[in-house]
């Protein structure tokens, strides 16, 4: 009789050739990581071995054995991780790039006050910038009138005891380098030889309107300038940066990027950064994702263009705007209920801008021009993102949303409340239900604690740098840098830095030993999310990046150590290994 095969055996030899098939036609990887502690940040498979990765995205997360059907002799790159510790690629969720750019590629005098780190960082720009260009900003001195790592009282140092730069420390090498930079309040500056003769000033002619020249016994300026005209005087011929002092600017913040691990950032930067950005992209130069913000007065050229949330691709991201509603810390400018502890009857200042009041709703109410502009980029469906810092700033914002809501409808807005650096104990629970993201700098609480207690008084800082009390209440909780600073601070690009504050809330030298109000700690796996998954929710880009997750763009960082089991005081101490960005390694420490 002739063989008959069973419908069981017909079955098993389908399965097998069906398994066999799926074992030849696995998608082959470009990259392929393994042996690593890989910590995903997807709650689905929160930790892995290895990864795969095709056309820029992850095709595979998860076993050593399971990730070795992706590989394929001369096709497959295979990095052997040996243990390392893999995050998603850290996304910034504040950065001014331009001024970061400045700053890194310039002077940057924050932490000198001595003529030996002074004029050593002047020749090293001098010997950087093509001739011609202009030495500006510097802000000097401001760790030394408040000390790095210090809490309160014990880092105050007077100004009137502060260090004074001069002519004769530079001008031997600086001749025909025109120095123009400030003391970092804003109350002095400096100007070297070659810039006082272009601005007019000298040993026989009299001082402009308005300016106060310090001059030697011969009457010779030293090159310390004061008065309220010293600015404006000097930016009349102080010419704009060239096209190509841009890109070395941006050169440099893009290289930083790659070496903290930073494969995203939020940037607010003038058009011509945004110009620069896509120069970049076009050229497949660029190497950082963008999420760039324009300005809320902006909205309705934006609207006109058809740019809303999500515009854009997954290098260059649209759809949001920014604006400021009060000051600072640094300055005592931040608005609060209670006048501030220092500066009698003080409680900081509106942004003036914002704060002209003016017809609404076809004249029926008034409103202030900042939400006047919001409720109608809102409606025009354009991100908003509101800088505040005071309590009060922070208290009118939240007044805002619910009234936006109330007005516009309930909907996915995100809105993004820049800093939320202090809110009043009696707000927190508001948070719940409004939907909104706390884009906080967690080292602003790091370094800010030098002056807050001093500056509103210890009972009162309970409200700030509340990371804990934030995500508790419903608020969406992501990091960034707020890079470069202020004219008071920096903030570095370093995400460890940030994480470090988070888990710690001590300064970079320890102090207060177990925190600054300690209940406000976040886990380190709660601060990764807030630098990685919950960073892309806020510029509405969760379901590309921010997550170790296959079909996720493949934007990851390998560290010297693992985040998960060091001592937390030992975080703003570990090293990037490894950038990887859309499954191209970017970056590898030397």
């Amino acid at each position: 009789m002739p063989f008959r095969a069973s419908e069981s055996c017909i079955m098993k030899f389908i399965l097998w050739l069906f398994t066999a098939g799926s074992l030849v036609l696995a998608e082959e990887a470009s990259l392929v990581l393994m042996n690593g502690t890989i910590w995903t940040v997807d709650d689905a498979n929160p930790s892995a071995e290895a990864v795969a990765v095709k056309d820029g995205r992850f095709i595979y997360v998860g076993s050593n054995d399971g990730v070795e059907k992706h590989i394929r002799k001369g096709i497959t790159e295979v990095i052997d991780l040996n243990g390392l510790f893999v995050t998603p690629g850290f996304n910034d969720n504040h950065v001014h790039f331009e001024w970061t750019g400045r700053l890194v590629f310039g002077l940057n005098l924050l932490d000198v006050h001595h003529e030996g780190p002074f004029v050593h960082k002047v020749k090293e720009v001098n010997n950087r910038f093509a001739p011609d260009v202009w030495i500006t900003g510097g802000q000097w001195s401001a760790y030394e009138a408040w000390g790095e790592g210090t809490v309160g009282e014990e880092g105050r140092k007077a100004k009137s005891d502060l260090f004074k730069p001069s002519r004769r420390m530079v001008d031997s090498f600086t001749r025909d380098r025109p120095i123009f930079i400030q003391r970092f309040d804003g109350n002095v500056f400096f100007a070297n030889g070659k810039a006082l003769e272009l601005a007019g000033i000298g040993r026989d002619i009299p001082s402009p309107l308005g300016i106060i020249v310090e001059r030697d016994r011969k009457g010779t300026p030293t090159g310390i300038l004061t008065g309220e005209n010293v600015n404006s005087h000097f930016q009349k011929i102080i010419p704009d940066r060239t096209w190509n002092q841009r890109l070395l600017e941006t050169q440099a913040v893009l290289d930083r990027c790659k070496r903290f691990g930073v494969t995203s950032l939020s940037d607010m930067s003038d058009p011509l950064q945004r110009e620069i950005f896509y120069h970049l992209r076009n050229s497949d130069a660029l190497t950082v994702r963008v999420h760039s913000r324009g300005y809320l007065d902006q909205w309705e050229k934006l609207a006109a263009l058809g740019i809303k949330v999500g515009a854009g691709d997954a290098m260059i991201r649209l759809g949001a705007v920014k604006a400021w509603i009060d000051g600072i810390m640094g300055n005592s400018s931040a608005r609060f209920y209670e006048p501030y502890s220092h500066i009698t009857g003080e409680r900081g200042r509106w942004r003036s801008i914002m704060f002209p009041w003016t017809a609404a709703n076809n004249g029926r109410e008034m409103v202030s021009n900042l939400e006047n502009l919001a409720m109608k980029a809102d409606s025009a469906g354009i991100q908003l993102s509101v800088h505040a810092i005071g309590d009060e700033g922070n208290g009118y914002l939240l007044d805002m949303m619910e009234r936006m809501i109330e007005r516009n409808g309930q909907k996915d807005r995100r809105f993004r409340l820049v800093h939320a650096q202090v809110i009043h104990p009696d707000h927190f629970k508001r948070f719940n239900g409004l939907g909104i993201v706390a884009e906080v700098q967690p080292y602003h609480c790091t370094d800010d604690m030098r002056w807050m207690e001093e500056r509103i008084g210890h009972d009162r800082c309970v409200g700030a740098y509340a990371f804990r009390t934030l995500w508790d209440n419903g608020a969406v909780v992501c990091f960034g840098s707020d890079s470069p600073g202020t004219n008071a601070a920096r903030y570095p690009l370093n995400p460890m830095l940030g994480l470090y504050a988070a888990v710690t809330r001590q300064t970079l030298t320890g102090e207060p030993k177990g925190g600054w109000f300690p209940n406000e700690k976040l886990t380190i796996e709660e601060a990764i999310q807030a630098y990685t998954l919950n960073s892309a929710y806020a510029s509405f880009e969760e379901e590309i990046k921010g997550s170790i997750t296959v079909g996720k763009l493949a934007d990851m960082v390998v560290l010297s150590d693992n985040l998960l089991e060091i001592d937390s005081v030992k975080i703003k101490d570990v090293e990037n290994v490894m950038t990887i960005l859309g499954g191209d390694v970017i970056y590898m420490k030397p």
